[in-house]
């Protein structure tokens, strides 16, 4: 990174982080009782969690899903250090999901709908009881969710994760993470302290899917961490997928979840340019999902064409069999998702219709 870039990012970190110390006080309690809230609503149509399009989403089969907006069960939160060598953790996993299925723990993106997990929840097959949705106000202060997950740093919605992961592990129940934008990044900052550091990890977390997250480096991720200054669009929350100390500096998407024995997939459509990341990580299994949309650049030079494709590629993640597919193959059994081969799966695109597309592995 270059002087000037590494000085703009640093006063920016800096504003932001003296702001969310200055509100600490606050803080909700990150409270695993929660009561649920009853309302239920439809999801947006993709670019809805950019604020881009209009028009009615892809519906699952089963229609929206009634996830609770609060997460409901678990235990009190508390300071907890639980040992989890990867061996152990994948024989805790298949002993508990004898007895039952993961809870599945979505992380919603900058801006982005708590009930934007519905529809793909639905064609997992999922029932409401078996999600529980992170809420962004236990890492800032806002009465809002949606607000709150446009300020909070990452790495604060990572320690406020975190702790409620331990909360709900605490039953014994294997927990599968799904974290989509933003959220993604969160999910990257948690597994990969729990890589550099195993024992601080929750056992329970067996897996994760990264849908299209924000965790590039070099000029691009500063334009990520840059999202609220340059519209309702990806931010990453200050998330820096390189990590420096006296003896060199390494990129902890490099094998991420291997120490900490989780079984980690991402999930990214290209076509969505600048919301996710360019280059592939060693050691992880990066997808590329196509929507059939095509390029934002093909709708050059319109401004507002280019910037609702964005929308759509980058939500496209949410409303797919495919995706659906993988999830549930994964949550059954670590490294099982097989992803299809180009010009053989069904995507959704526009309004509702769903196509034919290549996929490029």
């Amino acid at each position: 990174m270059v002087p000037g870039t590494f000085f703009a990012a640093a006063v920016f970190a800096t504003s932001v982080l003296s702001a969310a110390s200055a509100h600490l006080s606050g803080l909700p309690p990150v409270d695993g009782t929660a009561p649920i809230d009853a309302e239920t609503r439809e999801i947006g149509s993709p670019g809805d969690g950019l604020g881009l399009s209009t028009g009615a989403p892809p519906r699952s089969p089963k229609g929206p899903l009634g996830i609770p907006l609060a997460p409901a069960g678990g235990a009190a939160i508390g300071t907890v250090a639980i040992a989890a060598a990867a061996l152990a953790r994948r024989r805790r996993w298949e002993s508990a999901g004898a007895v039952s299925g993961p809870l599945y723990v979505y992380v919603p993106g900058h801006g982005g709908d708590p009930h934007g997990f519905d529809d793909l929840a639905g064609r997992i097959g999922l029932d409401p009881g078996d999600i529980r949705v992170f809420d962004y106000r236990w890492a800032w202060p806002s009465s809002d969710q949606i607000e709150a997950s446009r300020h909070a740093p990452a790495a604060d919605a990572a320690d406020a994760l975190s702790s409620y992961l331990a909360a709900l592990g605490s039953d014994g129940r294997p927990l599968y993470l799904v974290g989509h934008s933003k959220g993604g990044a969160v999910i990257t900052e948690v597994v990969g302290r729990w890589d550099e550091h195993p024992s601080i990890g929750v056992d329970a977390v067996v897996g994760a899917t990264i849908l299209d997250p924000p965790i590039s480096r070099g000029p691009l991720g500063l334009l990520q961490s840059l999202g609220w200054f340059h519209g309702d669009t990806a931010d990453d929350g200050l998330f820096d997928p390189v990590r420096c100390r006296w003896n060199g500096c390494r990129d902890i998407r490099d094998g991420l979840g291997e120490r900490a024995g989780v079984e980690v997939v991402i999930v990214r459509n290209p076509d969505a340019a600048f919301t996710n990341f360019r280059d592939r990580p060693d050691g992880v299994r990066v997808y590329d999902l196509d929507d059939g949309g095509g390029s934002m650049f093909e709708r050059f030079p319109s401004l507002i064409g280019m910037w609702q494709r964005m929308g759509e590629a980058h939500n496209s993640v949410l409303h797919s069999d495919t995706v659906a597919d993988c999830i549930a193959a994964e949550a059954r059994e670590a490294g099982s998702c097989v992803w299809p081969k180009p010009n053989s799966v069904r995507v959704p695109w526009g309004r509702g219709r769903s196509g034919t597309g290549p996929l490029a592995c």
